[in-house]
Protein backbone atom coordinates (compact mmCIF):
# COMPACT_ATOMS: atom_id res chain seq x y z
CA UNK A 1 0.00 0.00 0.00
CA UNK A 2 1.41 3.23 -1.08
CA UNK A 3 2.43 5.42 2.16
CA UNK A 4 0.00 8.16 1.57
CA UNK A 5 -2.88 5.49 1.66
CA UNK A 6 -1.63 3.79 4.76
CA UNK A 7 -1.25 7.35 6.69
CA UNK A 8 -5.34 7.79 5.60
CA UNK A 9 -5.98 4.48 7.05
CA UNK A 10 -4.07 5.33 10.31
CA UNK A 11 -6.22 8.31 10.51
CA UNK A 12 -9.42 6.91 9.89
CA UNK A 13 -8.87 3.85 12.01
CA UNK A 14 -7.93 6.46 15.30
CA UNK A 15 -10.90 8.62 14.13
CA UNK A 16 -13.30 5.19 13.89
CA UNK A 17 -11.95 3.77 17.11
CA UNK A 18 -12.63 7.50 19.45
CA UNK A 19 -15.74 7.79 17.76
CA UNK A 20 -17.61 6.53 20.90
CA UNK A 21 -14.93 5.98 23.19
CA UNK A 22 -17.11 8.10 26.05
CA UNK A 23 -19.93 6.25 25.76
CA UNK A 24 -18.15 2.80 26.64
CA UNK A 25 -17.25 1.68 30.57
CA UNK A 26 -14.51 3.67 32.37
CA UNK A 27 -12.15 0.91 31.92
CA UNK A 28 -12.77 -0.19 28.13
CA UNK A 29 -12.86 4.11 27.82
CA UNK A 30 -8.96 3.48 28.45
CA UNK A 31 -8.09 0.65 26.98
CA UNK A 32 -9.37 2.73 23.48
CA UNK A 33 -7.27 5.70 24.40
CA UNK A 34 -4.73 3.80 25.03
CA UNK A 35 -4.87 2.26 21.84
CA UNK A 36 -5.37 5.31 20.31
CA UNK A 37 -2.20 6.93 21.14
CA UNK A 38 -0.30 3.73 20.25
CA UNK A 39 -1.92 4.18 16.96
CA UNK A 40 -0.91 8.03 16.82
CA UNK A 41 2.57 6.83 17.41
CA UNK A 42 2.16 4.04 14.83
CA UNK A 43 1.41 7.24 11.97
CA UNK A 44 4.16 9.48 12.73
CA UNK A 45 6.56 6.29 12.23
CA UNK A 46 5.10 5.33 9.09
CA UNK A 47 5.00 9.29 7.96
CA UNK A 48 8.71 9.57 8.69
CA UNK A 49 9.59 6.13 7.10
CA UNK A 50 10.80 4.86 10.17
CA UNK A 51 7.94 1.62 9.25
CA UNK A 52 7.53 -0.78 6.53
CA UNK A 53 4.66 -2.93 7.55
CA UNK A 54 2.31 -3.23 10.76
CA UNK A 55 -0.78 -5.00 11.73
CA UNK A 56 -3.87 -3.67 12.54
CA UNK A 57 -6.66 -5.44 14.48
CA UNK A 58 -9.47 -2.84 14.76
CA UNK A 59 -11.87 -2.87 12.70
CA UNK A 60 -10.77 -5.73 11.12
CA UNK A 61 -7.96 -7.32 11.37
CA UNK A 62 -5.22 -6.71 8.39
CA UNK A 63 -1.50 -6.90 7.93
CA UNK A 64 -0.20 -3.22 5.79
CA UNK A 65 2.64 -3.25 3.90
CA UNK A 66 3.51 0.45 2.66
CA UNK A 67 5.47 0.96 -0.27
CA UNK A 68 6.86 4.04 -1.58
CA UNK A 69 4.14 6.43 -4.09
Amino acid sequence: MPRTRAIALLVATRKALLAHADERLPSDTKRVRDSAAALERLLLDVRAGRVDSFELTFPSPMHVTVSSE
